[in-house]
């Protein structure tokens, strides 16, 4: 891949410096070393919204406490 500056994987651009993997002789530039073992293992591809969704359908989103209070009270 010649631009850097994207996810051979997920196509997303690269916020940091990629992570750099050298197949065959050729560079394959990453976001993350979970795309590139995607990749590697030829997963289809899954995109960001695509993660968002699964996130969605089986993930619950919890409040936590707020670690300052507890500390206080137990005191």
């Amino acid at each position: 891949m010649t631009d850097t500056g994207i996810c051979e994987y997920c196509l997303r651009p690269l916020k940091t410096d990629p992570v750099k993997k050298k197949l065959r002789g050729q560079e394959h530039f990453f976001c993350t070393e979970f795309c590139f073992r995607l990749s590697f293992y030829d997963v289809p591809r899954i995109t960001f919204e695509d993660l968002n969704k699964m996130y969605e359908l089986r993930c619950v989103t919890m409040k936590v406490p707020d670690f300052h209070t507890l500390i206080y009270e137990g005191t």
